[in-house]
């Protein structure tokens, strides 16, 4: 994780990680045999332009945090995510049929394609790194970074955080729609709206930063997909 010394030039930094994630996806993709995450290059690129215009990463949420402040924000942010989904998912089974229709159909979601094409220890390692440094990445860069930061100049912080996590469920009602009811509602207003989008996007924007919700976001997904894979 970026420290204070790593990030005295984060422009940099930003710009060779967003073009080095770009250039994994389409490999990867075929080592994985599953489909393209479109969203994922939408993501990237918004935040990617947007620093090439402004020469500052840190509007992206690409900032370093203070050691003790990264830890008592992400252990907040992962702790509230874990105890609501901890409250849901023993009855509703909701990631359980998340995680099944991910790797169903002949091109899985490639966050979880992993579990079908290596060993379980392999796959988990895989699926941790290239969520974290990717996908999940591309996401909090994108909602938790550049949207909440551009909202929060207009609106303030309590209605960035709202809008952000309204915002995030919109793409996610693509998989919602695919599951049977209630699992796709719960799904979209309370893992991801609440659970990802309010609970992340306070995290963010105590911290302006992108990686309490991202540390938590990576562990999270991990910590559900041992438990329910």
């Amino acid at each position: 994780m970026p420290t204070h010394s790593k990030l005295q030039n984060p422009e940099r930094l930003f710009i060779l990680w967003v073009l080095l994630a770009l250039a994994l996806l389409l490999p990867i993709t075929l080592l994985l045999q599953g489909a393209f995450p479109i969203f994922t290059v939408v993501w990237l690129i918004v935040p990617l332009v947007a620093v090439l215009k402004t020469k500052d990463a840190t509007r992206m949420g690409f900032r370093a945090v203070p050691w003790r402040q990264l830890a008592q924000a992400t252990a907040l942010n992962l702790g509230g995510y874990l105890l609501l989904t901890l409250l849901l998912e023993p009855w509703s089974h909701t990631y359980e049929q998340l995680l099944t229709l991910a790797l169903s159909g002949s091109a899985p979601d490639t966050t979880f394609a992993w579990l079908l094409r290596f060993p379980r220890p392999q796959a988990l390692t895989g699926m941790l790194f290239y969520s974290g440094l990717i996908t999940l990445f591309a996401e909090e860069l994108f909602f938790r970074g550049w949207l909440l930061q551009l909202l929060q100049k207009r609106w303030g912080v309590t209605w960035a955080i709202i809008l952000q996590s309204l915002a995030f469920v919109i793409p996610n009602l693509l998989a919602a729609l695919a599951l049977p009811s209630p699992q796709g509602w719960l799904y979209a207003l309370l893992y991801t709206g609440l659970g990802i989008g309010a609970i992340g996007g306070y995290a963010a924007a105590r911290t302006g930063s992108i990686w309490p919700s991202l540390i938590s976001a990576t562990l999270s997904n991990l910590i559900f997909v041992i438990l329910v894979g």
